[in-house]
C-alpha cells in the first residue's frame, strides 16, 4: 500500500492520548488519618500496589478511531503497477520506439536519442528480447525480436533522422501488436523522442496491452529558435517565345531575436539570384526575387537559406512547369460542316491551367502517328476508327488517354466489332425536339468533376441551353449517366476503359443541333471535361513528404509517357538514388514520397535527367517544436479502453489518478465513524455503572 500524503501518518502520535487519559484517571490511593489501626484488617502490600488494564474494548475502540482518521487523511492506495512489477519475474519483451522524424536532427537530439537506445540495449537480461522500431509518420521494425545486442547495436548505428513528420499513434499501435504476440511474462515499451505537441492526437485511441510498462526518454531541451523557408510561389509570364518566372518566398523565424540572412534562388540547378532579408523575431518575411528567364518544360527550382540547427527546412523545392500543354486531337468527318469544330477548338485554345494544344484532322487522313502523345482524342460526329488507327486509339485509352465521342449526326448506330466488348453504350435513333422549342439538360451529377464547379448558386445554369436534336444513348453495360435531358434521356454518359475514360455527348458540339456553345457555361464545361478526360489536376509545384501520390489521377505528370514504346512501366527515382517501378497502366499507380528533394519520373526508354521532376518538401508542421509532457502520452496509452474492466500498467502514470479511482480514504472514514459510534455506546454503558473514570488502568479488587 502507498500513501498519497504520507506526512499525515505523523498523526498516529495521537494514539498516546487514550493512554494518557487512562493513566491520569486511574484509581489513586487516598490517605485517611485514623487514631488507631487496631480495628482495620491487614492487607498485604503487594495487593495494594497491583494494577491491571481494565475495559480493553473501549480502549481499543478509541485507538482504532484515531488510527482510521489518520490513515484516511494520508490518502492510501494500492499501487498494483508496482506490485505487478515487483512480482513479475522472468524474461522481458521490450519494444524500443526510436523517433526518426526530421525534428530529431535539431541540435544534439539525435545524439542523445542514440545514446539512450544503446543504454537500453546494454540493460538487456540474458533471456530478454528487444525489437527496435523506427518511426516518423509511419513506423517500421528495424530488427526482428532478438536477444542479440550486436544486432541491435548495428541497427541503431544505421538509423538516421529522415524527412517525415512525427506521429506517435502508428508506432504505439505497432508495438502493441508485437507485444500481443509475445509469450514472455513481462512487456515493456520504451519511447525515445522529443515529444512534439503536433505528433500526438488524442483521437488516435491506441492502447498497449494490459500489464505493459511504458517508459519514456525525452531528448528535448531548452529554447528552440529556428529559421525555415515556409513557401515559394512562381508567377509565370510569357513575352513572345521567352518564358519568365518571378519567385517569391516566405521565411519564418521562431526565435526571440530578428535574423538577417541571405536567401538564394536556384533554377535548373544553378544560382539565379541572392537577396538579403531581415526576418523579425517570431515572425515572417517575404523575399521576392527578380524575374528570371526559364526554358520550356518543367524546371527545378530551390530557395535556400543558410543552414541552422534544423537544416531540413532550410530549403524549399518546387517546379516551374511551363510546357505542360495537354495535346488534343479532334477528328472530323471527311466532309465536315463549315466550322464544325470551331467552338471546341476556340474554347480549348484559350484554356489555362493547363493550356491545350489542339490539332484538327479529317477522318480519312488520320494516321497512327497523329495519335502519338495525345492526351485526349475527340471523335466529332465520326464513327469509331478501325484498322491500325483504331488499334492504336484503343491502346492509348487503355493506357490512360481520354476519348470524347460526340454522337451528333454519326452515320450508323453500331460500333465496329473490335469496339463492341469495350463500349457498353450504343447509339440509338435521332430524337427531334424542334417542335417543342428544344429540350434542356435538366439533371446533372454535380459530384462529377466536369460539373462540380457548377454546384454553387449562380455558378452556371445548363437549363438555359436548348438542345433541338440528340441521339438516344442506350446503356448496355457498366456505364454512368452523368447528365440527363428533361425527358430523362441520357445526355452525358461516361465509361472507364482500362486506365482511360470514354465520354459520350448525345448532341453536337457546335450550334448545328444545340445552342449550348453560345451559353456562358460552355467554356468552363469544356475546360473541366477536358481536364477530367486528361486526368489533369492543378499543376502543383510541390508535394509533401509521405503525402500519397496517385499517378492515375495526375495525367499532367504522366502525359509525356502515354505511348507504348515505354514498355508499360514508369521509373520513379528518389533524391537518394533509389528507384521504384510503377506500372504505366492499371487502375491505381501509387507513388511513395519519403524523401525531400526532387524525384524524377521517367519511362523505361527515357534518359536519366530527361524525365518529369517532382518536388517534395518536408511538412512544415514538424518545424513547430512545441513540447508536451510525456506523462500525458503514457497515461493515454495505458488507460483502460472504453468498456474494458482491465487496467493497463504505465510506470509514469500519475499517483493522483490511481488514488482517485480507488478512493480507499472514503472507506476508512466510514469505518472510523462506525467505530466512533460503537465507542459512544460502550462508554455510555460503562458510565451508567460508574466506571467511566476507571475505564483504563485501575486498582485490584
Amino acid at each position: 500500500m502507498t500513501f498519497l500524503a504520507p506526512w499525515f501518518l505523523a498523526g498516529l502520535a495521537a494514539l498516546a492520548v487514550p493512554v494518557v487519559v487512562h493513566l491520569i484517571n486511574r484509581q489513586r490511593k487516598t490517605v485517611v488519618a485514623f487514631p488507631s489501626l487496631m480495628f482495620l484488617r491487614k492487607i498485604p502490600y503487594r495487593s495494594v500496589r497491583r494494577q491491571k488494564l481494565r475495559h480493553l474494548l473501549l480502549f481499543a475502540l478509541r485507538c482504532l478511531v484515531l488510527a482510521l482518521l489518520v490513515a484516511a487523511f494520508a490518502r492510501p492506495f494500492f499501487d498494483r503497477r508496482a506490485a505487478a512489477a515487483a512480482a513479475a519475474t522472468g524474461a522481458r519483451e521490450r519494444v524500443i520506439l526510436l523517433d526518426r522524424s526530421y525534428s530529431m536532427s535539431y541540435g544534439a537530439r539525435w545524439t542523445d536519442a542514440v545514446a539512450a537506445a544503446r543504454r537500453a540495449v546494454s540493460e538487456m537480461g540474458g533471456n530478454d528480447r528487444t525489437t527496435l522500431v523506427l518511426f516518423a509518420r509511419d513506423a517500421a521494425a528495424a530488427t526482428e525480436p532478438t536477444g542479440s545486442r550486436p544486432q541491435l547495436e548495428r541497427a541503431i548505428a544505421a538509423a538516421a533522422p529522415g524527412d517525415g513528420a512525427t506521429r506517435y499513434g502508428p508506432a504505439i499501435a505497432l508495438a502493441s501488436r508485437m507485444l500481443e504476440g509475445s509469450n514472455l511474462p513481462r512487456h515493456e515499451v520504451l519511447i525515445i523522442s522529443d515529444f512534439q505537441r503536433s505528433g500526438w492526437v488524442r483521437q488516435d485511441e491506441v492502447r498497449v496491452p494490459p500489464g505493459t510498462t511504458v517508459t519514456t526518454v525525452d531528448v528535448a531541451r531548452g529554447d528552440t529558435p529556428d529559421l525555415a523557408v515556409a513557401q515559394a510561389t512562381a508567377d509565370r509570364d510569357r513575352a513572345g517565345d521567352l518564358h519568365t518566372v518571378t519567385v517569391a518566398a516566405r521565411v519564418t523565424n521562431t526565435g526571440g531575436e530578428p535574423r538577417t540572412i541571405d536567401a538564394t534562388l536556384e533554377l535548373g540547378g544553378r544560382p539565379a539570384a541572392t537577396l538579403r532579408a531581415t526576418v523579425p523575431a517570431r515572425g515572417a518575411a517575404q523575399v521576392r526575387f527578380p524575374a528570371v528567364t526559364v526554358p520550356g518544360g518543367a524546371t527545378r527550382g530551390v530557395v535556400r537559406i543558410p543552414k541552422d540547427a534544423l537544416p531540413a527546412n532550410n530549403a524549399f523545392h518546387f517546379t516551374v512547369a511551363l510546357g505542360d500543354a495537354v495535346s488534343v486531337l479532334v477528328i472530323e468527318p471527311a466532309r465536315p460542316r463549315a466550322n464544325q469544330s470551331l467552338f471546341l477548338q476556340r474554347a480549348l485554345g484559350i484554356g489555362d491551367q493547363p493550356t491545350f494544344r489542339v490539332d484538327v484532322r479529317r477522318a480519312d487522313a488520320v494516321t497512327p502517328g497523329d495519335l502519338a502523345n495525345r492526351a485526349i482524342v475527340v471523335l466529332n460526329e465520326v464513327s469509331l476508327p478501325v484498322g491500325s488507327v483504331g488499334a492504336r486509339l484503343r491502346q492509348m485509352v487503355d493506357a490512360g488517354a481520354g476519348l470524347l465521342v460526340v454522337a451528333g449526326d454519326v452515320r450508323g448506330d453500331r460500333p465496329p466489332a473490335e469496339w463492341l466488348p469495350a463500349l457498353p453504350v450504343r447509339l440509338g435513333p435521332v430524337v427531334d425536339r424542334t417542335r417543342d422549342a428544344g429540350g434542356s439538360v435538366a439533371q446533372v451529377d454535380y459530384g462529377h468533376p466536369a460539373f462540380e464547379q457548377f454546384s454553387a448558386p449562380r455558378s452556371g445554369d445548363f437549363s438555359t441551353a436548348h438542345v433541338f436534336r440528340y441521339r438516344a444513348l442506350r446503356e448496355t453495360g457498366a456505364s454512368a449517366v452523368v447528365a440527363r435531358f428533361d425527358d430523362g434521356a441520357p445526355a452525358v454518359v461516361e465509361h472507364r476503359l482500362g486506365r482511360g475514360k470514354v465520354v459520350f455527348w448525345a448532341s453536337s458540339i457546335d450550334e448545328y443541333w444545340t445552342d449550348l456553345p453560345l451559353q456562358p457555361v460552355f467554356l468552363p464545361f469544356v475546360h473541366e471535361l477536358a481536364r477530367h478526360l486528361a486526368r489533369f489536376r492543378d499543376s502543383r509545384s510541390s508535394y509533401l513528404v509521405d503525402e500519397p501520390l496517385d499517378l492515375s489521377r495526375h495525367g499532367e505528370l504522366t502525359a509525356m509517357f502515354n505511348r507504348t514504346g515505354d514498355g508499360g512501366e514508369l521509373v520513379l527515382q528518389a533524391p537518394s538514388g533509389s528507384r521504384s517501378v510503377i506500372p504505366l497502366s492499371g487502375p491505381r499507380q501509387l507513388a511513395e514520397l519519403h524523401e525531400a528533394g526532387f524525384y524524377e519520373l521517367r519511362g523505361t526508354n527515357t534518359a536519366v535527367g530527361s524525365g518529369r521532376p517532382i518536388a517534395v518538401n518536408v511538412d512544415l508542421a514538424e518545424s513547430d517544436l512545441s513540447h508536451f509532457d510525456p506523462a500525458e502520452l503514457v497515461a493515454a496509452v495505458t488507460a483502460p479502453a472504453a468498456g474494458s474492466t482491465a487496467s493497463a500498467v504505465g510506470t509514469t502514470a500519475l499517483p493522483e489518478d490511481v488514488e482517485r479511482r480507488q478512493a480507499v480514504w472514503w472507506y476508512l472514514l466510514m469505518a472510523a465513524l462506525v467505530c466512533a459510534g460503537a465507542e459512544s455506546v460502550l462508554a455510555n454503558r460503562l458510565s451508567s455503572r460508574g466506571n467511566v473514570v476507571n475505564a483504563g488502568l485501575g486498582s485490584g479488587p
